[in-house]
């Protein structure tokens, strides 16, 4: 996982109190809250596929914010490996 944001990673910089005072959001995709020393990392988190009568079905993605504390619990899809945003799903409990 952490090869997926290795961009992000090595491009951002660790938030400071400075940032985190000027923050918008102050949380992430979990409602965690975002602390000094963490790099704010961005995904594409896949949800459920919506299927409309007489259309064709959709992919819902969603824009999220999370660190490294949260790679254990996504998982990816190869198909995405290589996207420029890193394309994401939580992982499946049951397996």
């Amino acid at each position: 996982m952490k090869q997926l944001f290795k961009k992000q990673l090595d491009e951002s910089k660790p938030l400071d109190e400075n940032i985190i005072k000027n923050l918008k959001i102050r949380t992430y995709f979990n409602n965690e809250e975002k602390l000094i020393g963490e790099v704010v990392l961005y995904a594409m988190l896949i949800g459920d596929v919506i299927e409309k009568e007489g259309n064709i079905p959709e992919l819902q993605l969603n824009f999220i914010t999370l660190n490294e504390r949260h790679f254990d619990l996504f998982e990816y899809d190869k198909r995405y490996q290589n996207s420029e945003i890193p394309v994401i799903k939580l992982k499946n409990e049951n397996t």
